[in-house]
């Protein structure tokens, strides 16, 4: 999903039929390339921060994003995790691109993440038919998102129709089960009853995929796996 499809959507609370504001901005974690949160808006904005971490959406795929009660929206000053990612508060629409070389390249126009883990996976250059995959970055800051000296050789070109020919959700769905498949579990994973389903180091597998799309444990499945390599 590109971020400009999501920022500024009514946030709506499933079991409580509320909105509750709407999504000001992307809260970035640089060192993983992952959007861990989002700011919300609401009417008290002015009061304090909030925020509503990417694990507890359950859905953004349509008009508006949906989580299961209002306590998803937590006030900042709760969320000590959360805190430095804000301080370093990486604002990627409009950021500088620069090679590892010192070559300028562009700016950031969009960047696009998987709607299920929150990962940042290309990188659109405005007013450039480029994408930058987010395993070409050397690193990301406040200030600036360095790539690979040896791309200026082309070999980050590619043509924005050919990205768009395929929908992301489409591309998303195909990567989902080879992201997972051979990856262990961090976490324990439960039932709505606090039941156990699958183990913390259990091997994730084909039989496993399935058994948890059925109870409808996927997206916690994506966010309890290990760190991708990169």
């Amino acid at each position: 999903m590109r971020s400009k499809e999501i920022i500024g959507k009514e946030v709506v609370s499933v079991k409580e039929g509320k909105k509750l504001g709407r999504l000001r901005s992307a809260v970035i974690d640089g060192v993983n390339q992952r959007v861990v949160g989002f700011i919300v808006d609401d009417e008290e904005w002015f009061l304090e921060t909030k925020i509503i971490l990417f694990y507890s959406i359950r859905g953004m795929e349509d008009e508006l994003v949906t989580i299961d009660d209002s306590s998803s929206v937590i006030c900042v000053k709760h969320m000590d995790k959360i805190q430095p990612y804000l301080r370093e508060n990486i604002q990627l629409i409009n950021m500088r691109i620069i090679s590892a070389t010192g070559k300028f390249i562009g700016k950031i126009e969009d960047f696009i993440f998987n709607n299920q883990t929150g990962k940042i996976e290309t990188y659109i250059v405005e007013g450039k038919d480029i994408v930058i995959d987010w395993k070409d970055v050397v690193s990301l800051s406040r200030e600036m998102l360095i790539v690979k000296g040896e791309l200026l050789n082309g070999d980050i070109r590619s043509n924005i129709a050919e990205l768009n020919e395929v929908t992301l959700n489409s591309l998303f769905e195909k990567r989902q089960e080879k992201f997972l498949l051979g990856k262990y579990l961090i976490r324990d994973i439960r039932d709505e009853e606090g039941n156990l389903i699958v183990s913390t180091g259990e091997l994730v597998d084909e039989t496993l995929i399935k058994k948890i799309r059925s109870l409808g444990k996927f997206t916690e499945l994506l966010m309890s796996v290990e760190e991708e390599e990169g």
